[in-house]
């Protein structure tokens, strides 16, 4: 084969962040099936989705340093392995371990889809490019989520759940195959910028630079509760709360996931041009008052007024994505990505932590005679993300405020 140009590279990278994107998100329109078919509560459920995050995050380190001395092109496809006997495990699962199993293979496998691109494209496109070329790339890449809304929800009732995860398998080994064919990680001609001696000795740097731990807080906000929300809470807010059916439910995480493909596409382009803390201090204050809704209103009294809240939701927490390389430039080419995960193992972190307690919270209040969680649980709940980011925002607003003298 000729040496790839650009194209073929982001088009590989979009196949695996399509892949850890509809994985990620499954288990939002199969809950209730989870809940009959195996019996699983939602103290369960939380912590069995959560397991993904911190599998996730626990893979970080080692994994930003392993892309800094072998490159995206080796480690990813061999991440991917995990991910295949996950979805297997997955499909074949019986009892809560099984799932729980399941999913911490497919976290492990997924675990590299959005760091291996912002380590490989920053060696193919200019600095002042990449936050747009990155967002584009999770922007398509959503595609994934998409796919596990209104598609999977029909899929599902026509199939069963299990089936869905089978394919996954088929199309995870497909996505390891061309990055490992179809990629490079340097343009021709150009020399890889390979690490040396120990692999993990930048983390101390990067973990000691003020600016970047200034960073952290909102990041685990932000992705933590985009995680949190619409890869699980959001479909059983809508079948327990606005009683939806599964296919209405669907169609509303479908809306959903617009809102963050529309984040995705705008916010790299608005960040290069703009500056990152204007777009991200933005989307903070988007998010959190949408998260309002869900604290003080959370009965919807009309589909309208559901669906424009989870699209507002989508767009302001999807806006995470152009910190990713707004750390990489904090420091040097070899260390890129290193700051990458060493930014990226927090989003995880956050989606672990508020995935997970909002399930203890929703299963403390219990269920209605009918089966269906109670409003008050989620009221309860949703008050988590909504502190943690509220406190995030502080913590971030004197990045904000030096660009905003600057601008001036």
């Amino acid at each position: 084969m000729r040496y790839p140009t650009f194209g073929w590279v982001f088009l590989a990278f979009v196949c695996g962040y399509i892949t850890s994107n509809f994985l990620r998100s499954a288990n939002a329109v199969i809950s209730p099936n989870l809940m009959n078919d195996i019996g699983l509560t939602a103290d369960q459920l939380g912590l069995m989705t959560s397991l993904y995050y911190i599998t996730f995050a626990a893979i970080q380190l080692p994994m930003g340093a392993a892309l800094d001395r072998y490159g995206s092109r080796i480690v990813i496809p061999i991440l991917l392995i995990p991910t295949i006997l996950g979805t297997l495990i997955y499909a074949n699962a019986e009892v809560f371990w099984h799932v729980a199993l399941g999913r911490l293979f497919i976290g492990v496998g997924t675990a590299g889809g959005l760091m291996g691109a912002v380590k490989t494209f920053g060696n193919w496109v200019p600095s002042n490019r990449l936050a747009t070329t990155t967002t584009s790339l999770v922007a398509i890449g959503s595609v994934g989520g998409l796919l596990s809304t209104t598609p999977m929800a029909l899929i599902n009732e026509a199939y069963g759940w299990r089936i869905i995860f089978v394919g996954s398998s088929i199309f995870v080994a497909v996505t390891a195959m061309l990055i490992w064919t179809i990629t490079r990680d340097t343009p021709e001609g150009v020399t890889p910028t390979r690490t040396t001696g120990n692999p993990f000795a930048g983390y101390g740097e990067i973990y000691r630079t003020g600016e970047f731990l200034r960073l952290t807080p909102i990041y685990f906000s932000q992705l933590g509760t985009l995680l949190a929300v619409q890869t699980l809470w959001a479909g059983p807010f809508a079948y327990d709360v606005a009683q939806y059916t599964p296919t209405q439910t669907g169609f509303a995480l479908l809306i959903m996931g617009l809102g963050t493909v529309v984040g995705y596409a705008v916010s790299g382009p608005l960040a290069d041009k703009w500056g990152t803390t204007h777009v991200i201090t933005f989307a903070q204050i988007v998010m959190l008052s949408m998260l309002l809704y869900f604290v003080f209103l959370p009965i919807s009294p009309s589909p309208v007024v559901l669906g424009f809240v989870y699209a507002l939701f989508g767009f302001g927490a999807s806006a995470n994505v152009v910190m990713l390389p707004q750390a990489r430039r904090m420091f040097a080419p070899q260390m890129s990505g290193r700051a990458a995960v060493a930014l990226n193992i927090f989003g995880f972190m956050g989606g672990f932590v508020v995935q997970w307690l909002m399930g203890l919270v929703i299963h403390a209040f219990g269920r209605d005679d009918q089966g269906h969680y109670l409003s008050a649980g989620y009221q309860a709940a949703f008050v988590i993300p909504l502190v943690i980011g509220f406190v995030a925002l502080v913590i971030y607003l004197p990045l904000h405020l030096r660009q905003l003298r600057k601008d001036k």
